[in-house]
């Protein structure tokens, strides 16, 4: 405040110096405000410039970020499509496991009422022979029906009545000899 009385006091009633120090301290003054002034115009604009610069990158983080989503989402949904058809492929697969179980459970209840009646067969076909020669006749008669060369020939049918026949061999001490 003082300053400014003394300012107007000089230009009033100054001396031809006075005035002459204080243009030139107001030119000085006005020259350093100019500086200044074009210093705050440049930093202004380059602080305008960088704000720019930083909307530019934040849009472009964002639209990455909103693509990134959008993929991301876009995976969720393929990820569980296919766990869907995973999980739907597991239970067909159990059921199918369920099923072929029950189906070879049937199937072995089968093969072994097969083999009972095959034994029971095997039993029938030597049923009646009491002599180590009936034995090898009716083993020969046999053959003859059930040999695999046949027509009508059954391979595991022959492997049953050689056993059959080992047996019986061993009951009557006949050599198996053919």
């Amino acid at each position: 405040m003082e300053k400014k009385r003394d300012i107007e006091d000089i230009i009033l009633n100054g001396t031809k110096d006075e005035l002459s120090e204080l243009r030139l301290w107001l030119f000085k003054e006005s020259v350093r405000l100019e500086n200044q002034e074009s210093s705050l115009s440049d930093r202004y604009a380059r602080l305008e410039a960088d704000e720019i610069s930083f909307k530019n990158r934040v849009d472009a983080a964002e639209r990455k970020l909103e693509t990134a989503t959008k993929r991301l989402d876009n995976d969720q949904a393929l990820f569980e499509q296919r766990l869907k058809i995973l999980n739907n492929g597991f239970d067909q697969l159990n059921n199918d496991k369920k099923k072929l179980q029950s189906e070879f459970v049937r199937l072995e209840r089968e093969r072994t009422y097969q083999r009972e009646i095959e034994y029971d067969a095997v039993d029938c076909l030597f049923r009646g022979v009491n002599s180590a020669l009936a034995l090898k006749k009716r083993y020969k008669d046999l053959m003859k029906m059930f040999h695999p060369d046949n027509i009508s020939g059954d391979q595991d049918m022959v492997q049953l009545i050689n056993q059959e026949y080992s047996e019986l061999c061993r009951r009557y001490d006949v050599s198996m000899i053919n």
